[in-house]
């Protein structure tokens, strides 16, 4: 099941994850104005970025962990899904050639939507694309159904900076369930909402492509 299929956008940064735009970027990293503010859909907006290394300075602040929130529309949905693929995997021996093919192939465009576009263009910006590569990856990222680009990328650099703490969305010191699928099943950590509103998403506020398809 991919990690961020279920995530709402509501506001500056969620308090929840739940199925369902900023402000243009003003600020590069380390406070330094963009050299132009406006959106881009050409140019590949790449500052030096800084907001996805750890941390090591932040460390959690003592007292007894928040009470738990489920969030009931995301365990059902979840739910539901598990038990499609099931029903799924009986359907596989009566599919067609071409019903496998579309669905091998479906697998490998939407992974590469969030391997090679969230994850390694958007969140981590290892390397440059141009625009045909860049609208290729944000339509294989909606394919995937792990929500928008901004989100994914914002929740993934938090992942990296505060790693192993409340402020990390997925921490895995709350245990393995919860850092694979748990984490969208309740509401988010006061410390990832705080922490994770703060991060610099200047770069992806800045790029077009980005911001259209987080409308």
């Amino acid at each position: 099941m991919p990690a961020h299929i279920l995530q709402e956008i509501s506001g500056a940064y969620s308090a929840t994850t739940t199925i369902t735009a900023p402000p243009s970027g003003g600020q590069q990293n380390g406070g330094e104005k963009f050299e132009k503010s406006s959106h881009h859909w050409g140019a590949d907006v790449r500052p030096e970025l800084k907001d996805d290394l750890y941390d090591p300075t932040y460390q959690d602040d003592e007292g007894p962990p928040p009470k738990l929130e489920y969030v009931w529309r995301n365990i059902i949905l979840m739910a539901l899904l598990h038990l499609g693929a099931l029903y799924g995997i009986t359907l596989v021996p009566s599919c067609k050639l071409y019903t496998c093919l579309f669905a091998y192939l479906y697998y490998v465009i939407s992974a590469l939507g969030i391997t090679a576009g969230a994850h390694r263009l958007w969140s981590h910006r290892t390397y440059k694309a141009r625009l045909p590569l860049r609208l290729f990856l944000i339509i294989a990222n909606t394919m995937a159904f792990q929500n928008d680009v901004y989100e994914w990328a914002r929740d993934h650099r938090a992942h990296h900076k505060f790693s192993e703490t409340h402020a990390d969305p997925h921490n895995s010191r709350r245990g393995f369930f919860f850092s694979h699928v748990g984490w969208l099943l309740v509401r988010k950590h006061p410390a990832v909402k705080e922490k994770g509103g703060k991060l610099d998403m200047s770069d992806l506020k800045a790029e077009k492509l980005v911001m259209f398809q987080r409308r």
